[in-house]
């Protein structure tokens, strides 16, 4: 965690206003594939702390989030405002229409970039 607080005062002071949020997915027989897959918990925690670090910038969730039981909904409550949707390099992601139903469930207001 102190690494990650580091790294978002970094793109604090660099004035970087688009943060890409990935959750690690570990793939076999790659160098990370046998680490953990980050708690649900630890990644709120992470985007809530990126939020009040970054608190202009565009904290985009990205590849991982379908390892989450609820896809990142819970992110977005804990400060995410952008997603990245489709697939992934490695992995398959979340369907935009999915992404869709969800932020519009949320409340939220749809704007594509």
């Amino acid at each position: 965690m102190e690494d990650r607080i580091d790294m978002a005062l970094d793109i604090r002071g660099l004035g970087i206003k688009s943060v890409p949020v990935n959750i690690l997915s570990p793939i076999p027989e790659t160098p990370y594939g046998k680490l953990p897959v980050l708690t649900a918990d630890e990644v709120r925690k992470t985007v809530a702390i990126f939020r009040f670090i970054l608190h202009d910038a565009a904290i985009r969730l990205a590849g991982g989030r379908n390892l989450l039981a609820d896809k990142g909904r819970s992110l977005f409550l804990s400060g995410a405002n952008a997603a990245i949707s489709g697939d992934m390099l490695t992995t398959s992601g979340i369907i935009i229409n999915d992404d869709m139903r969800m932020i519009q469930e949320l409340k939220f207001e749809v704007k594509m970039l």
